[in-house]
């Protein structure tokens, strides 16, 4: 059996966030600890934790923080935190940015379930993340 891998979302759209919520809880090895409608909350959330998230799932265009806003502080706070950012952007030259400013990877908004997966457990996977 695989370890479970604690996973928090952060996305201002309600019911985007509760169907990831909802697909993730279909994973055995995924437990999703908590939702958050922006980089702040998320943040705010993780100080509160005993035990952080090993992955965020998170939105790029939000209120208050954004994605990239968050990432940059994740990456200072909290290194070891990996995070995907989830994004209907498909511009090569924004997801290179983001990962050199810590992201481990970029999802489209329209990927497959399957390969959400496999960025969730690739990413707890490696000690460092992908630049």
């Amino acid at each position: 059996m695989s370890p479970i891998i604690r996973v928090a979302i952060a996305d201002d759209h309600i019911l985007f966030r509760k169907g990831l919520r909802a697909l993730l809880t279909a994973f055995d090895e995924v437990d999703v600890l908590f939702e958050a409608g922006d980089g702040q909350e998320l943040l705010e959330r993780i100080d509160a934790l005993t035990h952080h998230p090993d992955v965020v799932l998170m939105d790029l265009q939000m209120p208050v923080l954004d994605g990239l806003q968050t990432t940059r502080l994740l990456r200072v706070q909290y290194p070891g935190i990996r995070v995907i950012i989830i994004s209907m952007h498909d511009e090569p030259e924004l997801i290179e940015s983001l990962k050199a400013e810590g992201a481990y990877g970029y999802l489209l908004k329209n990927a497959n379930p399957e390969e959400m997966r496999r960025m969730i457990k690739g990413a707890v996977a490696h000690t460092v993340a992908v630049s």
